[in-house]
Parts: structure tokens; sequence; C-alpha cells
């Protein structure tokens, strides 16, 4: 965070350095330093707006939150809290967290209605339980994407402590395959089918900054699958990890 520090600055003339300050000029130098460190505290504590810190932040990520934070949810679309059957709608899909900020779409996606961020999509399933969401509209998407991010961050890294990455055998220090194939699981779960489909709702949406973070963050997990070296694929997958957490910073500051 950057802040700005208000330097004041007190002129003394050589003739006073040599002659020697009275008990008054010390008092007001005092009373002058006292004055500015009290502007530097407060210079300390201002907060940046919203905006400022927007403006800080590095490509893609500044441009990513510029248009996330104009964004907002269709209004087409939506179920009225007056329709029949809302409040037994909404019991049934947000039993687990009611609120009254959720909104709900006739396509079966529910949205926080604060953040944007999707947290639910409903649709039917034949007898052996398959089925498949309905396609979001345009205007939904960014609260798809912006749902799939906080979920995996939630998630944290998939590798946990007690899967070191190397043992020891007969004195040698060995790359652990139970740690690789943590890693592998990892990303060839539904985190890699979902990177893919930000991909393509960025590419359908004309966002070329949200593209290039997601063809990055696909490059990272596909060089750690690929490598056959156990530290370069912890490398690759940390990189990967760290575009998911700042991706999902620069959405919490957008939508603040």
């Amino acid at each position: 965070m950057k802040f700005t520090y208000l330097i004041g600055t007190l002129t003394v003339t050589s003739a006073l350095l040599l002659a020697g300050c009275s008990t008054n000029e010390t008092t007001v130098n005092k009373e002058a330093t006292t004055a500015q460190a009290s502007n530097v505290e407060k210079e300390k504590n201002v907060e940046l707006t919203k905006e400022e810190k927007i403006v800080e932040l590095p490509s893609p990520y500044k441009e990513i939150a510029k248009h996330f934070a104009e964004w907002e949810l269709p209004q087409e679309g939506r179920i009225p809290k007056t329709a029949e059957g809302y409040a037994e709608y909404k019991e049934i899909v947000d039993e687990a967290t009611p609120t009254d900020e959720s909104i709900y779409f006739t396509n079966g996606y529910g949205f926080d209605g604060k953040t944007g961020h999707n947290f639910i999509a409903v649709y039917e399933t034949d007898e052996e339980g398959q089925g498949e969401p309905a396609e979001p509209t345009p205007d939904q998407r960014e609260g798809i994407i912006m749902g799939m991010v906080e979920e995996w961050t939630m998630d944290g890294d998939y590798v946990f402590d007690g899967v070191p990455m190397y043992y020891k055998q007969n004195g040698k220090k060995v790359a652990n395959q139970d740690f690789v194939e943590t890693i592998k699981i990892d990303i060839n779960s539904e985190k890699m089918t979902d990177l893919l489909k930000i991909r393509s709702y960025a590419e359908k949406d004309k966002l070329k900054p949200l593209e290039d973070w997601a063809n990055q963050t696909v490059g990272y997990y596909v060089e750690a699958i690929h490598s056959e070296d156990i530290e370069d694929m912890w490398a690759n997958y940390k990189k990967g990890q760290a575009n998911i957490k700042q991706l999902n910073d620069t959405f919490n500051l957008a939508r603040e």
C-alpha cells in the first residue's frame, strides 16, 4: 500500500547555528518538530480510496479490477422476491446461509447481491444424477468467474503438510511420488476445467487482460504437470496458486 508522507521543513540560519539558540527558539523548534511528527502521523492514517488502490495494481490486475468494479448483474431474468414460490425456492437453494441480499435468476443461478459472486447453480438431473447447469448469460459470467476463484482460494493449496516433498532412503533424499501425485490431482481436478472456462468467457467478452491471466496460469499448471523435476513442479504449481490468490484479492477490491 502506498502512503504519502508530508515532511515539514525547518530553516535555521548559519548565524543562529554559530551563536546558539535561545530558550524561546528551542521551544519553537520543539513545537515545530512536534507539529511535523503529528502531520506525518495524519498522513500515515489516510486510507486510499478504492480507485487509488486499483491504480496501484500491476497489469493485468489493474485492468481486470477496473472492469469488475463497473460490472453489474443483469436485471433481466431475476426472480422477484414477491413472486409466488420465491420463499420456498430460496429456502431450498440457500438453506445453509439464508440472506435477503441473494439474487436468483430463472436460469437457476444464485448470486450474492452485494459482491456479485455466484454461489449456486440449480439444474435438473436425470435418474442417474447426470445433468448440466444452463449456460449463464453474458452479464452473469463475471459472477460465475468470481465464484470459482473464491472457491479455489478457500480450498487453499491441495498439497498438505502431511505429504513431504522428499523422504530419505538408504541415507539419500528421494522425491516423494505421493507429493507429485497430490499436485497432479489438484491441477487435473475441476481447477483446470474451470480455468479453461474462464479463458473461454474472457475470449467471448473480449476481456484480454483476463484472457492473458488465464493463459499464464494454465501455462504454470501445464508446466508443473509435465515437469520431471519435483522442485520445478512445485515452483510452477506455487506460481499458479499465487496467480489465483492475487486474482481473488483483485476481485475483492473491485467489489468492496
